[in-house]
């Protein structure tokens, strides 16, 4: 193929003009009728595909309707019990490639694929039997792990043969612990394992084999790194869609005959780029997959194109999928994270969003209305259909039995009896899907709702129109700190979605990001954790008032509606939503019930943890080495050698892992760094950061170790990783100056400071570390500013003024002719060893010049001295002296800077200054008081004597006599009395002489 021809998108999928083409023709080919289906599969649209039935000229396409059909109506275990998908993984089982013991999955899928396409008659109906199979495994994963209802284990146990192919082929035996053990090994991406108390995902790994054979055209599996610069960035299409996937990029082995099967497809990108966020949803870490996220930016760039609005009748897909790769984006921790292409899809369908105030009240007893944040949100087209009737149902959720009882007015008397979470939260129970204020506190004295003195129009959004809300609420909290005002913003949006429950998942996320933003403030945090543990309990069983008995719940809230626009909101899995939930346990020291969660999650580290509060660590060690025994996976290992603090188990996780659990050398490192073994603590880290090297806070530690040794050269890359992973670590930046500054670079460091700064402004050590940069590189302007800063956290470090770079600053400015240049020729700047203190080892500790080290300090003379720096200087010197009044040493810089800007009086008032702040108590004793006391003495004296005056000669005579009178006797015989002595006399007779 010719990768410069205008036919490169047709390899993927069907261009533009040939989907546009599909949209009013009668008679419509097999091909386009399913294009159509795809779209209607996108779209959770039965009906649309029912009359596309009646247009099919073949079996083969009814069968492939069918699928779709059962697709849309959400019976996803259906479509693979079929007998095309039976008779296809069957064909995947009995391939040659999968007799390769060494193979991975994905590898041996997608060549049995490739002989498959080759050898069969309709290329057509066989790519769309891979896709509906991958898009129904995909979506049941989902249902089960994300939206519910849950489906029993007995009633999927018929679909574990099709898994069969994921095993090794010398294994017979299909069983569900093997296949879950299996998947989690195989969807191990750069270093990092999945969630292993996820339900079923040996569904996801079929389903991520198929669509990468799929979307990606690749023998080359997710087990291979990505390189490491690739994340953070967008590649451009046209580049994406040439570059080779071999270990590092992308290679699509696939032949002519196989492109005819994909060429027709429409929705394959899209899906596999929905199966590649799920992967890393799934992973433990907390740091993107640069693998996947590579990936990810081809299928999506694919799938936004295909579906451009100017590409299909409808505006909503295309917005859909601009929101889904925003939020691809947040998912990947991707800068800005998706906040353009959330615009995007708000400017596709036409909402219109205004966040505004109005007057209102928030408290039941609150007399005067006070402005209140609101959020005006209209759909280009009105929403004509009613709310949901199983979101609008939950929405006034009641309590009520399993016998269908409600517990109504009638029952007044055993509710009073029941706490309130015993109330919301029932073991065996429906719980309520909609917590209000009173029901969690009945002496809450907050109003559900802002009450708005005008009436607010909330005319029913379009259910894609509330996701971007959605969306655009998760982006106020990606752009801005997390602070009150944060949160306040972010209300009116999901107060706004909430007004109108048009569909089960867009209300659920709505009540749960609500959830998240109440849990910050004390008046709604227990609100907030019961409504979080209504949202874990509805993912299986719920009564509601419409809902009475056990054949209502199991119709209630179907597959279909829970997953039409799952892929476009934040909602998090349910093992995710309960760790939440304990964590938030946790946190409010309800130790034992988040205990009970992690417990059924298998966290490890929080079990620790939790036992170790309850003063019980022996519990610990024995649950870890019980679990052991069953399973002696990588994670229990390293968990043992964390509570026990034994390395060897350490060594034991990293050998079971075969080389690839980063997390047991990073362990195993930082308990070495303990003991006192930096080297060997080092070797470690830099085998977990080339196991994994998307883990920022590993490059961070490898860096620190390293400049404790003086390894400057390794802790430099180990700070450019991390600030690449996390371009806002000022800490990262920091170091990275201090390692700059040590080897005076002082232009990089200056530079490397600045980042810094952006994000830790409150840390004095860098804005003294920036301020010695800013003068070796003659950044006067930047040096002062830094100074003020210094004078702000004062509070904070209570350091000495820097006399010494106040001096420097004066010379440069104000003496610019007379300053010296202590480098060579070419403008370079040489400084003393022992200037660049040793402390330079972590950003805790910098680099600061030491009081005796003033003749070390080199100067750049800038060219002319600018009127503006001298005026600026004045300023800062004037509050310095206002905040600081007894530093001798700021009052002689300060009356230095005076003389050179012509105000001899007031540089004599500072030297007096001076020499009363060198009058400290018991100065006429103490020596080393004395002298420099004699010193500054004499320096006021020659001012006077330049004034000349009889005033200033008397003034001058009074403080001289003074000074002598108290140390004449101690030490008369003193050098520098000797010297006050006899200008005391000279000032006498220029007295007695004076007209």
């Amino acid at each position: 193929m010719d990768s410069d021809s205008d036919d490169d998108f047709a390899v993927f999928g069907m261009d533009a003009s040939a989907m546009a083409n599909v949209v009013d023709d009668d008679s419509l080919t097999d091909a386009e009728l399913l294009q159509k289906a795809e779209v209607a599969i996108l779209e959770t649209n039965a009906t649309s595909i029912e009359p596309l039935l009646a247009q099919a000229a073949s079996e083969r396409t009814r069968a492939l309707l069918d699928m779709a059909l059962l697709l849309a109506k959400g019976q996803y275990a259906d479509v693979l019990r079929l007998q095309p998908v039976q008779d296809l993984f069957s064909q995947l089982q009995q391939s040659d490639a999968r007799k390769q013991a060494s193979s991975h999955a994905c590898t041996y899928i997608a060549q049995a694929l490739e002989v498959r396409f080759a050898a069969s008659d309709d290329k057509l109906s066989l790519g769309y039997t891979v896709l509906f199979a991958a898009i129904a495994l995909l979506d049941l994963f989902v249902q089960l792990n994300y939206t519910g209802p849950a489906i029993e284990d007995e009633k999927l146990a018929d679909l574990y043969a099709l898994c069969h192919v994921l095993l090794p082929a010398h294994e017979s035996q299909v069983t569900k612990i093997r296949l879950h053990t299996n998947a989690i090994v195989s969807l191990q991406v750069d270093g990092e394992s999945p969630f292993s108390i996820c339900e079923h995902p040996y569904f996801l790994e079929l389903a991520r084999c198929l669509l990468h054979y799929l979307g990606l055209q690749s023998f080359v599996n997710w087990s291979h790194p990505e390189a490491i610069d690739r994340i953070n960035t967008f590649t451009p299409m046209d580049q994406l869609s040439r570059q080779p996937r071999t270990l590092n990029g992308f290679q699509r082995p696939i032949s002519t005959d196989v492109m005819v099967g994909l060429r027709s497809m429409v929705s394959h990108h899209w899906w596999c780029g929905r199966a590649l966020v799920a992967h890393q949803r799934l992973l433990i870490t907390k740091s993107p997959s640069n693998t996947l996220w590579a990936e990810t930016q081809l299928c999506f760039s694919f799938a936004l194109s295909s579906f451009h609005v100017a590409n299909c009748s409808s505006p909503y897909l295309p917005a859909r999928a601009e929101l889904e790769w925003g939020l691809a984006q947040h998912y990947f921790e991707v800068k800005n994270k998706g906040r353009a292409d959330f615009s995007r899809a708000l400017q596709t369908t036409g909402l219109q969003v205004q966040l505004s105030g109005s007057m209102g009240k928030r408290t039941k007893f609150q007399v005067k209305e006070v402005a209140q944040m609101v959020l005006l949100a209209k759909s280009r087209v009105a929403n004509t259909q009613t709310s949901s009737e199983f979101a609008a149902a939950t929405a006034q959720t009641t309590h009520v039995d399993f016998g269908g009882l409600s517990t109504g007015a009638s029952e007044d008397n055993d509710d009073d009896e029941l706490s309130a979470e015993d109330k919301l939260v029932a073991d065996g129970e429906a719980a309520y899907r909609t917590i209000t204020r009173d029901q969690a506190d009945p002496d809450n004295i907050l109003l559900e709702k802002i009450a708005f003195t005008d009436t607010i129009d909330n005319s029913n959004l379009q259910v894609v129109d509330q996701t971007i809300l959605l969306a655009l609420c998760l982006d106020v909290k990606n752009s801005n700190a997390n602070d009150g005002l944060t949160r306040e913003q972010m209300m009116p949006y999901l107060t706004r979605v909430l007004d109108n429950p048009n569909n089960w998942m867009v209300y659920s996320t709505g009540l749960l990001e609500r959830a998240w933003l109440e849990c910050e403030t004390m008046r709604s945090r227990e609100r907030a954790v019961l409504q979080m543990q209504a949202l874990v309990d509805q993912h299986t069983t719920r009564l509601t008032i419409t809902q009475t008995s056990l054949k209502m719940i199991q119709d209630a809230a179907p597959a279909h509606e829970r997953m039409e626009h799952i892929y476009s909101l934040v909602f998090p899995p349910r093992y995710a939503l309960k760790r939440d939930l304990a964590e938030r346990y946790f946190g409010l020291g309800v130790y034992n019930s988040a205990l009970e969660i992690f417990k059924e999650l298998e966290m490890w580290d929080e079990i620790v943890q939790c036992h170790q509060l309850l003063d019980q660590p022996k519990r610990a060690e024995a649950m870890v080495r019980q679990r052991l025994e069953v399973a002696p996976t990588p994670f229990m290992w390293c968990s043992l050698g964390d509570i026990t603090d034994d390395v060897a188990h350490y060594e034991t996780s990293w050998n079971v892992s075969n080389g690839r659990f980063a997390r047991a050398k990073r362990s195993w490192a930082r308990k070495l760094y303990e003991q006192g073994d930096i080297p060997a603590a080092i070797a470690h880290l830099q085998d977990a950061t080339k196991v994994q090297p998307m883990f920022t806070q590993a490059w961070f530690f490898l860096g620190s170790l390293a400049m404790r040794m003086s390894q400057w050269v390794v802790a430099f890359e180990a700070f450019t990783h991390a600030v690449q992973l996390s371009p806002d670590d000022g800490e990262a930046w920091g170091n990275i100056g201090s390692i700059h500054l040590r080897l005076k670079n002082y232009g990089q460091a200056f530079s490397a400071f600045q980042e810094a700064l952006k994000q830790k402004r409150n840390m004095w050590q860098m804005w003294e570390n920036f301020l010695l940069c800013a003068m070796e590189c003659a950044r006067y302007g930047d040096a002062m500013y830094a100074m003020h800063m210094l004078l702000d956290l004062r509070d904070k470090h209570k350091r000495p003024i820097d006399h010494e770079v106040l001096a420097w600053l004066v010379q440069a400015i104000v003496y610019p002719t007379k300053s010296t240049t202590h480098g060579e020729d070419d403008g370079t700047t040489a400084v003393d060893d022992d200037s660049v203190d040793a402390s330079l080892v972590d950003v805790g500790s910098m680099a600061v010049l030491d009081d005796d080290d003033e003749d070390k300090i080199p100067t750049i003379a800038p060219p002319v001295s600018e009127y503006n720096y001298t005026k600026q200087l004045g300023k800062l010197l004037g509050r310095i002296t206002s905040i600081v009044t007894n530093d001798a040493k700021v009052w002689q810089v300060y009356a230095h800077f005076q003389d050179g800007v012509g105000q001899p009086q007031k540089a004599r008032e500072c030297r007096l200054k001076e020499c009363r702040a060198l009058q400290k108590a018991g100065w006429e004793t103490n020596v080393d008081d004395l002298v420099p006391l004699c010193k500054a003495a004499l320096r006021l004296a020659n001012d006077y004597l330049q004034d000349g005056s009889k005033a200033a000669l008397y003034d001058c005579r009074m403080y001289l006599k003074t000074l002598t009178k108290k140390v004449q006797v101690t030490f008369a015989d003193l050098p520098e009395v000797v010297e006050v002595a006899a200008m005391l006399q000279d000032i006498e007779a220029r007295e007695a002489a004076a007209p």
